[in-house]
């Protein structure tokens, strides 16, 4: 990119402070919170007291979507994507499918980078009852609950690994439409409700690559408690931030062709349902390598990309339009 483009994108026109309003608000909120949670010694492994500060921490792009979109610009509430008769529900069913898939393809990653090619940084995947039985026990023991699961073993053996696995995503998807989407809303109202609607005069690729920018670099402060990357808490903000740029892609995706942010906030409730599903089935792994926050989603995610680009020939169009 040349400095002439990079001057150009953060040209000080109306649209331009707006975004630098809005992003003030979106990182000055959840960071804020994120500072008293420091003070206060919390970080992931504080129980609930990390859950409630990061659920709290999470509501800082949505505050700034509506402080800046309906007392700032005064615009209406349209311009944040939240009609959902709007919505087009045949992409908000292809969503579904892509986030459900996430998950076996990212297994299916490790186990040919990990297992067949015997790369060890990528662990271990395996669909299988044995398997399976193995994470619960280690879950129930973490928990406390080791004596009660050890009596259940002879019938969780019964169990094909597929329909664990099945199931688990099933009630990431039931999640996803429920209990995940105001959680979800708190991020994308902003994301993809303000910061989309503000850069769509951009290049698509501009509005992604500076979404994907400035989302993954929003989460620095809960990456830096231990959340996704416990053991790498430094190195783990670059790589969410690389994260974060290459999922950009998919929201933008939805987003744009369903027509509301209805899709993005299921997508990305989908994507943070399943992570129990990854654990059940991958062990062994480098925590930046081996897991779906990792190598090996960044390489599931540029494949998923790939066949929606192939797809869709209305989005990559749109993609590869230069200007």
């Amino acid at each position: 990119m040349s400095g002439a483009h990079i001057i150009h994108i953060f040209k000080p026109t109306l649209m331009n402070k707006g975004v630098l309003s809005f992003l003030a608000m979106a990182f000055g909120f959840t960071w804020v919170v994120a500072a008293i949670g420091f003070a206060l010694d919390i970080d992931t492994i504080s129980g609930i007291r990390y859950v409630v500060l990061g659920a709290i921490a999470m509501l800082g792009p949505a505050f700034a979507a509506i402080v800046q979109q309906r007392f700032i610009d005064r615009e209406p509430w349209s311009g944040l994507g939240l009609r959902v008769n709007e919505t087009r529900w045949p992409i908000l069913l292809l969503t579904v499918l892509v986030g459900v898939v996430l998950v076996p393809m990212c297994l299916g990653v490790i186990h040919l980078l990990g297992d067949v090619l015997d790369i060890a940084s990528f662990g271990h995947a395996a669909v299988t009852t044995e398997r399976f039985v193995v994470a619960v026990k280690e879950m129930a023991v973490a928990s406390g609950h080791g004596e009660q699961v050890n009596g259940a073993t002879e019938a969780l053996m019964r169990l094909p690994a597929g329909v664990a696995l099945a199931a688990l995503l099933l009630s990431a998807v039931a999640a996803a439409f429920t209990v995940n989407l105001p959680f979800m809303l708190g991020e994308e109202l902003g994301w993809r409700g303000y910061l989309w609607q503000a850069l769509g005069k951009r290049p698509v690729h501009t509005r992604i690559g500076l979404t994907g920018l400035f989302w993954g670099l929003w989460h620095a402060p809960l990456i830096a408690m231990g959340h996704n990357y416990p053991g790498h808490r430094i190195a783990g903000i670059g790589l969410m931030v690389i994260f974060c740029l290459f999922l950009s892609v998919l929201f933008d995706w939805t987003r744009t062709r369903s027509g509301s942010i209805w899709s993005s906030c299921v997508l990305h409730g989908l994507i943070n349902g399943s992570a129990g599903a990854m654990a059940m089935f991958s062990w062994g792994g480098h925590e930046l390598v081996g897991s779906i926050v990792g190598v090996a989603g960044l390489v599931t995610i540029a494949v998923t990309c790939v066949i929606v680009l192939l797809l869709d020939g209305t989005y990559r169009k749109a993609l590869f339009t230069l200007s």
